[in-house]
């Protein structure tokens, strides 16, 4: 019996303060819940007035209200899922990125690869309220895999926009070096670059 190929988890989700995060949508989720619920009972008894209804007798407020209190519900229950389910692991050659839903691809079979970084500009906010650049930048390699079966993003950072650590960049790129597509080659160079010193072009 051949031993199992041991899974490596990468760190691009979050890395602490989950727990903390959960806690605070949920207790959103509780007041926009009651808060939307009242809303839309407002809206229905307008509407009722407006049709010349009797608004004591008419379903349609409760019918709002919970329309309205169960989008809410849903719209939280998603960003938490998203909020658990965040990551990503490599296995052998096998790359899966986890969000709402899950993706595999095959590194050995991928058609191209590529490793390019993407720039988030940071905001603050100024004395009278309002949003502006802080002028700092945060650059982000997003890796890119494309098979025959679909194609996985997975960007280099965790929620806490920490770069993955150097292990597992080694890891990614000895995976992309069973790859016979363009890109795979230039993209574990990139890695293996950005492992050995994190001060490059990338970040």
């Amino acid at each position: 019996m051949q031993p199992s190929t041991p899974r490596i988890p990468l760190s691009v989700g979050y890395r602490s303060g989950r727990t903390g995060r959960i806690i605070s949508l949920l207790v959103l989720g509780a007041i926009l819940t009651v808060g939307c619920g009242c809303v839309g009972a407002f809206i229905g008894t307008g509407l009722n007035a407006a049709a010349g209804k009797n608004t004591s007798g008419s379903a349609v407020p409760a019918l709002v209200a919970l329309l309205s209190a169960g989008l809410v519900m849903l719209l939280i229950g998603l960003l938490v899922t998203s909020v658990v389910r965040a990551g990503a692991w490599l296995e052998g050659t096998r790359l899966t990125v986890v969000r709402l839903g899950s993706k595999t691809v095959d590194l050995r079979a991928a058609r191209s690869v590529s490793l390019q970084a993407s720039a988030v500009a940071h905001t603050g906010v100024s004395s009278d309220g309002s949003v502006v650049a802080t002028g700092a930048v945060t650059r982000t390699p997003v890796l890119t895999v494309s098979t025959d079966t679909g194609t996985v993003k997975l960007g280099l950072r965790s929620k806490e926009s920490l770069l993955i650590p150097p292990p597992e960049m080694y890891a990614l790129a000895a995976a992309l070096d069973t790859a016979r597509c363009p890109g795979a080659a230039e993209a574990a160079g990139w890695l293996r670059a950005m492992a050995a010193d994190p001060r490059t072009m990338l970040l």
